[in-house]
């Protein structure tokens, strides 16, 4: 799709009153302006479309032409409110919605949405000199195309391969790992001592018995059996920070360290 920059008229800055503030919470940029604008003032008009009201009810529905970037083909619709007079929402556009306008007299806020559009919006409000205006008119604008930049890739996630996994394409490191036959779980660790860092094939330093691989989790985040927040999952005996950790110590010494139960004994090789 093809990507049309929304055009500016840096002029309008100055047009609006310094005492103007506005609000919206979707917003990425707002600014003042004054007169009778509509959307076509503040891009191409061979691009841009609209649907308003210049007699707001307390609640309602916009309609406009059919949006010829965006995947529907009967006509473009929106539902807003307006609270107090004051407060102008929308929500369940069918297309996304570029800016918006709401409009006080001569008073102006041009609310201003991230690249893609949004199609919903709270809070909108058009305040000068403290006072929150009554709202006269609202126009939604859209049409532009604009591509919403991609989110950025999740980061990578680690695992501890299946050992089953790696005994059909070389073992782990080299070595075939023999899992249990009883099917009980077990991790396995293999450290090459020989080598800087303890692989002589680049490939994993553990593999799991008996298990689908083991993804990594973050201990440092609090456990939430509602939220998918990649913490590790609170042990089953609920016994977690009661027991003794286990240490292994290696760091190419030449020497092996663990602390099993409080007790630290360490081997040479």
């Amino acid at each position: 799709m093809k990507h049309v920059p929304l055009h500016i008229f840096a002029t309008a800055l100055l047009l609006g009153s310094t005492a103007l503030a506005h609000a919206s919470d979707n917003a990425s940029v707002i600014f003042p302006a004054e007169g009778n604008k509509t959307c076509s003032d503040y891009s191409a008009n061979s691009l841009i479309l609209q649907m308003g009201t210049t007699s707001p009810l307390v609640s309602g529905s916009l309609t406009g032409t059919e949006n010829p970037r965006d995947p529907g083909t009967t006509g473009e619709s929106v539902s807003y409110s307006v609270t107090g007079g004051t407060v102008v929402g929308f929500s369940d556009s069918t297309t996304p919605i570029d800016y918006a306008l709401l409009k006080s007299g001569r008073d102006i806020a041009v609310i201003i949405y991230p690249s893609g559009g949004v199609t919903s919006d709270t809070n909108m409000k058009l305040t000068v000199a403290g006072v929150d205006k009554t709202i006269s008119a609202i126009s939604l604008c859209y049409g532009l195309g604009n591509v919403a930049p991609p989110p950025p890739p999740p980061p990578p996630v680690s695992t501890i391969p299946s050992c089953e996994a790696l005994n059909a394409s070389g073992g782990l490191d080299g070595v075939q790992v023999m899992c249990p036959s009883d099917g009980s779980r077990s991790i396995i660790y293999n450290f090459e001592v020989s080598e800087a860092f303890y692989s002589k094939t680049g490939s994993p330093l553990a593999c799991v018995c008996n298990s689908e691989p083991l993804d990594e989790c973050d201990p440092n985040v609090a456990y939430d059996p509602y939220v998918d927040n990649n913490a590790c999952p609170q042990p089953v005996n609920s016994k977690a920070g009661a027991e003794v950790t286990t240490h292994i110590e290696l760091n190419n010494d030449p020497y092996v360290c663990s602390t099993i139960g409080g007790k630290r004994t360490c081997y040479s090789y």
